[in-house]
């Protein structure tokens, strides 16, 4: 009897051991199936924020901006799908049978996203990570969602004056509505939605909220060629010089018509009468008509800091294609630019500290950041956004011919001796005692290197999914 007793107990615990073990595996198989499409979720917003991106090769700017409008409208929608071999992916399918209709829409937008209304981009864009490509097996996610962001597709009101229904735009510190308009240095919000279904039926829907990188928050526009941000600047320009001069009118105006910004511009009314003495003689300073050629100009936010440049000086840094340790000369014996950088092809380019260029008798294009003293070869030409922050000291002595062709901003915020962040912006500087042709604004060179800036994500959420 002891024995048999003993057995039964036996059975019962073997028993009970390979009951534990069946749903410790099920348990596991159902967190790694639940993980899979959690991260397939997240390659699918990672795609979608590649490709907003305008310097990707398979950039999906055309669908979320036709026609080159300056925000995407609330009625917009765009996918990116990805089936599998022989599997057709249809969001719009709003059907019960359908296990990939795009139910969400509804909850975010108040209404289903096959209404006469929305205007969907069809035929939808085809993953670039398709599922069978090459026998290797790509990311689980089947669709990918882009639309503007609203106060009440977000169900949040970020103003405190009631939801509106207008799409929300980012200054490179704050989100506010644009019911007022789009002003000066916004980018618009817009939302990522992915879902990703596994074969064992694991589903996990997440979402972005991303807009363009600080620079282009901050500076869609310039109100100077040159601009002098600080206080307490200084101006000076070549004496006698009959080939030098700041252009603020449009070179890429279409002919016949003025636009453009003033030629120099500083933000402290205090500082007006040192540089307008030192700007002459006064024909070298062209505007378009009705703008001030040198004068007082106001900055966006993040310009009026040391501690907001200092941060902008950071995110650019982080989407360099090149990063230059200073003090370093630029020549042609010695050129550290980016390889690959051309006119088709601008870069964006940061020094971290003095950059001497000597020599080097060729254009640079895009961005260029230098975050201590420039001192400036005038046979070098650059095309696009010049930004001397840090020291904010501008220096060139030698004769030249070359020009820049896009815009030039100083500012200093940082102690040029003990180089830590000032509580104010300091003395920017800009000396150009040789030759050379100045800077001629170029709307075109400016939207070029805007361009360069990367999608930022401002949120990330998971919405709860049930299986269809």
């Amino acid at each position: 009897m002891i024995a048999l007793f003993t057995l039964m107990l036996i059975s019962v615990v073997a028993t009970a051991l390979i009951l534990m073990a069946g749903t410790e595996t099920a348990l596991k198989g159902n967190y790694k199936s639940a993980m899979h499409a959690f991260y397939d979720a997240k390659a699918g917003l990672e795609e979608g924020r590649g490709r907003l991106f305008a310097r990707n090769p398979n950039s999906i700017a055309s669908c979320v901006l036709p026609g080159g409008e300056p925000i995407m409208t609330v009625s917009q929608v765009c996918y990116i799908v990805n089936p599998s071999p022989g599997e057709v992916v249809n969001p719009l399918d709003l059907s019960a049978g359908n296990p990939y209709a795009d139910v969400e829409y509804r909850q975010e937008w108040g209404k289903d996203v096959t209404d006469a209304a929305v205007q969907v981009q069809q035929p939808f864009i085809t993953s670039t990570s398709p599922i069978a490509s090459a026998n290797i097996a790509g990311p689980l996610y089947k669709w990918v969602r882009i639309t503007p962001r609203t106060e009440a597709s977000a169900n949040l009101d970020v103003d405190g004056d009631g939801i509106d229904k207008t799409p929300l735009l980012f200054d490179g510190q704050n989100v506010f509505d644009s019911k007022t308009g789009v002003p000066p240095g916004a980018a618009q919000v817009l939302t990522i939605t992915s879902l990703a279904v596994t074969p064992y039926g694991s589903r996990r829907m997440v979402q972005y909220t991303v807009t363009t990188g600080a620079l282009a928050a901050a500076m869609p526009t310039f109100p100077s060629a040159l601009t002098l941000d600080g206080n307490g600047v200084t101006f000076t320009g070549p004496s006698g010089s009959s080939s030098f001069s700041i252009n603020g009118k449009d070179m890429d105006a279409p002919s016949g018509t003025q636009s453009g910004v003033g030629a120099i511009g500083f933000t402290n009314s205090s500082d007006s009468s040192n540089i307008s003495a030192a700007a002459v003689p006064a024909s070298n300073y062209v505007s378009p008509s009705g703008v001030t050629p040198v004068g007082v100009v106001s900055v966006p936010t993040l310009l009026q800091t040391p501690s907001s440049l200092d941060a902008l000086v950071h995110k650019i840094t982080q989407s360099a294609d090149k990063v230059i340790n200073g003090p370093v000369t630029l020549s042609d014996s010695n050129n550290v630019m980016p390889a690959g950088m051309s006119a088709t092809n601008p870069m964006i380019t940061v020094v971290n500290g003095d950059l001497t260029i000597n020599g080097w008798h060729n254009t640079g294009y895009g961005l260029l950041l230098v975050t201590g003293t420039l001192t400036y070869d005038p046979d070098t030409s650059w095309s696009g956004i010049v930004l001397v922050i840090g020291k904010g000291q501008f220096v060139s002595t030698q004769n030249g011919s070359g020009q820049i062709n896009g815009v030039l901003l100083i500012a200093q915020t940082r102690d040029p001796v003990s180089g830590t962040l000032l509580s104010a912006l300091g003395r920017a500087s800009f000396k150009q005692t040789g030759g050379g042709n100045g800077i001629h604004y170029s709307s075109k060179w400016v939207a070029a290197s805007q361009a360069l800036a990367p999608y930022q994500v401002l949120s990330f959420k998971e919405i709860a999914q049930t299986n269809p």
